[in-house]
C-alpha cells in the first residue's frame, strides 16, 4: 500500500502556531497528508526533492532557524520545480517591508499572528477558490 504522498508542507517553529494549523488542517481532512518542518534550511532540502512535486500548498513562518522565511522564498521562488507553489506566510512581523517583499514574491496569502481561524479560513478560501478569469 502507497503512502499518502505530502500535499501540504508546515514550515513553522512555534508548537502552539503549529498546533492551530494541524488542528484546522484535520478539520479539512488533510491530515495524513501533512509535513511539519521546523527549520528553514531543512524545508529548503525538503523542497529540492521529487516528492515536493506533489505539494499544493506551503504554510510559512518568517521567523525560521538556520534560514529564515524570506530568503526560502526567494529560493522557493527562483526554482522551478517549486516556483509556482501557493505560499501562504503566517507571522508575527508587521514589517510594511516584509510584507512588501512577500507581495513581490509572489505570496497568495499573507496571515497575522496569532493565527485566528477566520484568518486561517480566509487564506485558504483565497489562496485556492479564486475565480478564474
Amino acid at each position: 500500500m502507497d503512502l499518502p504522498k505530502t500535499r501540504i508542507l508546515i514550515v513553522e517553529d512555534n508548537a502552539d502556531d503549529e498546533a492551530l494549523l494541524l488542528h484546522q488542517i484535520n478539520k479539512a481532512q488533510f491530515a495524513e497528508q501533512v509535513k511539519v518542518i521546523r527549520d528553514g534550511l531543512e524545508a529548503l532540502n525538503f523542497l529540492m526533492l521529487s516528492e515536493a512535486e506533489h505539494l499544493v500548498a506551503l504554510f510559512l513562518d518568517l521567523k525560521l532557524p538556520s534560514l529564515n522565511g524570506l530568503l526560502l522564498l526567494e529560493k522557493v521562488r527562483a526554482h522551478e520545480r517549486v516556483r509556482n507553489l501557493p505560499v501562504i506566510v503566517m507571522t508575527s512581523s508587521n514589517s510594511p517591508e516584509d510584507l512588501s517583499r512577500c507581495a513581490a514574491l509572489g505570496v497568495s496569502s499573507f496571515v497575522q499572528k496569532p493565527v485566528s481561524f477566520t484568518a486561517f479560513s480566509k487564506a485558504i478560501a483565497d489562496t485556492f477558490h479564486r475565480p478564474v478569469i
